[in-house]
């Protein structure tokens, strides 16, 4: 099996590069009688369908948005776990409900925002992730769009 992350990248390539990839790929599918899983964003379905044989040998699979459901708590709870606090992060349901509202229920957002928030109580000597935290935290997202809006605009 070969797996290929963030496939949707080589569509920032020319579309001989382009061209070249997926060849490859198939070449590689073929003579190694390998199967083929790549992973990406929803360009990344664009960037397949570019090779008609390639994209007849692949499935497309979604990942759903998370729900406000006992799945979403148990995913937020087994990542602070990982992050190995020195005390317990025990959230309530609306810190649960504004961590999904952050993200938008995208997994890898989710991911980002719980590291980060991790992080913070490393760095302050909280040693846990609190209410407070997750009320105040700032998603890196919206700060390059913060920052991106609130530039001062040259005057011509």
């Amino acid at each position: 099996m070969i797996m290929i992350d963030e496939v949707h990248n080589l569509l920032a390539g020319s579309y001989r590069e382009q061209r070249r990839f997926l060849n490859m790929l198939r070449f590689l599918s073929n003579d190694l009688c390998a199967s083929l899983v790549v992973f990406g964003v929803n360009e990344a379905a664009e960037a397949v369908r570019g090779d008609e044989q390639l994209a007849r040998r692949l499935d497309e699979h979604f990942l759903p948005l998370w729900d406000d459901d006992v799945e979403f708590s148990q995913l937020v709870q087994t990542l602070i776990a990982a992050m190995q606090l020195e005390r317990g992060s025990g959230l309530s349901l609306q810190s649960l409900r504004t961590i999904l509202a952050v993200t938008g229920g995208v997994t890898s957002r989710v991911f980002t925002m719980i590291k980060a928030l991790a992080i913070e109580a490393i760095e302050t000597g909280e040693e846990r992730i609190t209410d407070e935290a997750v009320q105040s935290w700032q998603p890196i997202w919206a700060k390059h769009s913060w920052t991106v809006r609130n530039q001062p605009q040259p005057a011509f």
